[in-house]
């Protein structure tokens, strides 16, 4: 798959200004989150068979059960045998802040969110992979004066990933990555991700050498649930 979201933004449909209301904006950005989901769902499929939402887009924001009761995620693979398998949390920001010109606005929210969700899957179901992706326009690398939304963005999550067994801390997001997206112009829709685990840039954008294509995220999200789940075996010339 190429390494682009432009068909969730053509979903999600116009962006609203950043002068617009906040009940604009929400709406907003739960329509690109569901667009979002779908897509990962999609990508997902061939390697994780019935995760949810389906083909036609049927189950966005599937339950799933955790110590708090059940709730809700973008993107949910479940089986029977083994409860939660994988889940991806979606967050995304399309707008700057109108004070600061900048996207660094709810990031105590959303460590908020992050660190209820890790707590409440992984202590009712401690095998689960959560896996959560960050979604910011590229002109976020570029503002700031002694750090870009970008690297305060990835200094934030970097304390929520890292999670490395059922028995480590619960809190944590087994990964966290920046997807980094053209959100304008002839290449709208483009994007890389950044591992929240890895060190940023202070300012601009990080070396094409340190980001994932659309494929390679992919790929390292089925070798956590591998890793996690006993890895298949292949040989070294397959």
């Amino acid at each position: 798959m190429a390494s682009t979201i432009s068909p969730a933004l053509n979903e999600a449909g116009t962006k609203p200004p950043d002068s617009a209301g906040q009940s604009d904006k929400t709406q907003y950005a739960v329509r690109l989150s569901n667009a979002l989901a779908k897509l990962f769902a999609d990508a997902l499929r061939p390697r994780f068979p019935g995760v949810l939402p389906g083909p036609g887009g049927e189950g966005i924001e599937a339950p799933a059960a955790s110590a708090s009761g059940t709730k809700r995620l973008d993107v949910n693979f479940s089986t029977p045998e083994k409860g939660l398998g994988l889940g991806v949390s979606i967050k995304t920001i399309s707008f700057r802040d109108p004070k600061s010109k900048r996207y660094t606005h709810n990031m105590k929210r959303v460590d908020e969110e992050l660190l209820a969700e890790a707590i409440d899957y992984h202590v009712r179901q401690p095998y689960a992979v959560l896996i959560g992706i960050y979604f910011l326009p590229s002109d976020g690398c570029d503002d700031g004066k002694d750090r870009s939304s970008f690297g305060s963005w990835v200094a934030k999550l970097f304390s929520r990933t890292g999670r490395e067994g059922p028995e480590h801390h619960a809190e944590l997001f087994e990964r966290i990555f920046v997807g980094i997206y053209e959100s304008e112009g002839k290449r709208r829709g483009d994007v890389v991700f950044f591992d929240a685990r890895t060190p940023p840039p202070r300012l601009g954008r990080p070396d094409d050498a340190a980001v994932l294509t659309w494929d390679r995220l992919i790929e390292e999200i089925e070798k956590e649930y591998q890793d996690r789940n006993g890895a298949t075996f292949r040989w070294a010339d397959e």
